[in-house]
């Protein structure tokens, strides 16, 4: 049996894949469905995020292994988790037999600031540094990373995940480091 394994980015989990791991569950009905979480995020929220990408590698084999799940896997990523993947499928490709990378940029090839729009700097740390509710932090994310307008049955989901697994601001901020 086929194993995909579906990886999010930066302090987003397995809830935010929303109905699209079910949908691909019942379209891929032969296939394991794995939604993993980054250390620091989801089911892994108290654990410490590691500081580099290399580390959230060795997590992600770990956890997995931990599961009994044995590669080689399929990833399908977003962002700091497509970092990751591209990181796994150069140090571990005997683990990786594809990867499907969305919305992803990473150094050597984009600078940090070509990934991060400066105009977003401000958002982005003000999120980390103060405290915000749980439903302005995810209607800020929303607006830093969508053209579409608001889908309010989105956000609460999303609030619903931060409420109950939330992201330390010390994970966010090591999540940050790791991906610049």
């Amino acid at each position: 049996m086929d194993t995909w394994i579906l990886l999010r980015g930066l302090t987003r989990e397995a809830a935010h894949w929303g109905a699209f791991a079910g949908d691909l569950r019942a379209a891929l009905p032969h296939t394991r469905i794995v939604t993993l979480d980054l250390p620091g995020n989801g089911s892994l929220h108290t654990q410490t995020s590691p500081l580099t990408v290399p580390g959230m590698v060795a997590a992600c084999r770990a956890e997995l292994a931990r599961q009994g799940l044995r590669p080689p896997y399929h990833v399908l990523a977003m962002s700091l988790g497509a970092m990751v993947a591209t990181e796994w499928a150069c140090t571990a490709p005997d683990d990786i037999q594809g990867c499907v990378l969305v919305n992803t940029s990473f150094r050597p090839f984009s600078p940090f600031f070509h990934r991060l729009r400066p105009r977003n700097y401000a958002a982005l740390l003000a999120l980390v540094l103060l405290q915000h509710s749980p439903e302005a932090i995810e209607r800020t994310v929303w607006r830093l990373t969508s053209n579409s307008p608001v889908k309010t049955a989105v956000i609460d989901q999303w609030v619903a995940a931060r409420a109950l697994r939330p992201v330390s601001a010390a994970n966010a901020l090591r999540q940050l480091a790791a991906a610049a």
